[in-house]
Order: C-alpha cells, then structure tokens, then sequence
C-alpha cells in the first residue's frame, strides 16, 4: 500500500503534472514499455480542470470527475514542477497554460500508435550503458516524425513546458533522464481485451473500424515515409563521433569542443528528446518534477 499523502483536488495547483495508472490492457502494455508505474498523462489546468490529450483530442476535464473514474484508473499521483515555486510563479503559469491551450482540440495519432510504441520499445528494452542508450533514443527519435498537430498525452505535457513563451527560452522546459535498462517483466496481456480496446478507442477518436490488415499496412507505411526523410548515416568510429552525428541530425549544440575531444569515459549530455517520443516514465523520472503525493479515488 502507497504511504504517499492522500491529496483532495483542492490540494492541487496548476501546472501539477497527474501521471495515472490506468486498467486496461493497453495501459499495462504502455507502462512496460517505459519501464514506469504510469500509463496516461495530464496537467492541472485551473482549480477546476485538467487539460490531457485523450482519444477524443486534447480537451478539458474536470479535476472532480477524475477521482471518481475508479472504474478506469487504479492510481493518480501528483508531480509538481519545482520551476513553478519561484517568485515568478504567475508570469511562468500563464505562459504554461497558454502553450497548452494552443493543442486544445488537437486528434490523438490513433493511427501510428503501432510505430511509435514499437520504437519506444525497442530503445528502452535494448541492452547497452547509459551512453549508448543516449545515442541509441537519438537515433530512434528521427524515424518518428514530430508532428504537433497530433498529439499523445505525455507530448501534450512536455510541449506545454517545452513551449512556453518564457525569458529566457525554455526556462520551464523539463529534462528527460537517460535510465539504465530496468528488465521489467512482460505482463500477462489478454490479447483479445487489448484488441478490443484498441478498437474502442480508435472509434472514440472519430476513426471507423479498420480492415484486417489495414493498421498494419499504415503503420508499416508510416515508418517507411518517416525513414526515407533520414539521412543515412556512416559507421562512426566511436561512441562520441556517433553522439556527434546523432546531434546534428537533430540539429542539436554539439558539446564543447575540448570534450568531444577526449574520448575517455565521458558523461554525455542528454539529448533534447522528440516531443513524440516522450513516455510518463519520462515525465515521472524528470528531475524537473518530484511527486507531492497520490490522488484519493473515491466512487463517488
């Protein structure tokens, strides 16, 4: 049993990041493929809403109806940003919730789940150090196209943050940590449960049902568009020659040039992650968040 405080919504502030933990199949899966006791994402909206990108899009909801979906999710916990605690707290949360209402109506990419999770998945379960592991979610990050006119829930939170108009630039944008591999189990998936959810949700965001075969084919279709716009790249000689490619490709700083000299066992930056690519477990393991307890559901 979690010995977290228990918080009511009126314990919340905008800007508190909600990392749920939802009941289905497909909720299950998402949380092991970040390694993370999170499947879903929102962010405290004002005293009364939540702003999440759902199947139905990006939308409002509000905080008193989401402790009650204990029907829906097994736990909500709290993560607060520490940036927000600053004396310019209310310029910082203006200009936070600005940059998310401009994803407000926004479709969730229904259609490219299958890629995208397969990627996410692929990077985090592959063995390798941290270094590698850096290099390795650069690489991937260019097959997923960075698309905002499409969103998922933990995209909308880290664009929120990324987006704000601040001065400096970014000054709320949350660090994403490589981790080291976790060996998190596969869980037991009822695939006939999991297919129908799928299903469901795909109508609930305005699709009709797709033919057999036919998500297979668009995502196989969308991952061979995505790969034709990224350069190939040459063997590298090294670690660091391919850390150096892999941050030009995203059009990234290179590091200081003395460091990118020394070819020791150099700590390396962290790269800026595609916005598409961002997990819960991202947002969960983000030094810039720390949890300030967990949601007390009630069936209402």
């Amino acid at each position: 049993m979690s010995t977290m405080p228990v918080l009511a919504p009126t314990d919340l502030q905008p800007g508190d990041v909600l990392l749920h933990m939802g009941k289905g199949e497909l909720s299950r899966l998402i949380a092991w493929v970040g390694d993370s006791q999170y499947s879903h994402a929102a962010m405290v909206y004002d005293d009364l809403q939540l702003i999440e990108a759902a199947t139905v899009g990006v939308r409002l909801a509000p905080l008193a109806q989401r402790v009650q979906m204990v029907a829906a999710f097994d736990w909500i916990d709290v993560y607060r940003p520490s940036r927000l605690n600053a004396a310019d707290h209310d310029p910082l949360l203006a200009a936070l919730r600005a940059a998310s209402m401009v994803y407000l109506g926004r479709p969730y990419p229904m259609t490219s789940l299958l890629v995208l999770g397969v990627t996410c998945a692929v990077r985090n379960k592959l063995p390798g150090g941290r270094d590698l592991r850096r290099v390795l979610r650069m690489a991937l990050d260019l097959v997923i196209r960075n698309d905002p006119d499409q969103v998922v829930c933990s995209e909308l939170v880290y664009r929120g943050f990324d987006e704000a108009t601040t001065a400096p630039a970014h000054e709320l944008r949350l660090p994403v940590i490589t981790r080291a591999l976790q060996h998190t189990p596969f869980p037991a998936i009822d695939l006939q449960a999991l297919a129908t959810e799928c299903l469901e949700d795909y109508r609930r965001s305005g699709g009709k049902p797709p033919a057999t075969g036919d998500a297979i084919k668009d995502a196989d279709f969308t991952l061979e568009q995505n790969l034709r716009g990224t350069p190939a790249l040459d063997e590298p000689d090294d670690l660091q020659e391919m850390l150096l490619r892999a941050r030009g490709q995203l059009a990234l700083s290179a590091p200081h040039a003395s460091a990118a000299a020394n070819h020791d066992r150099l700590a390396l930056p962290e790269p800026l992650p595609n916005p598409k690519t961002v997990l819960p477990a991202d947002l969960e393991f983000s030094p810039g968040l720390h949890c300030v307890g967990r949601l007390g559901m009630t069936a209402g």
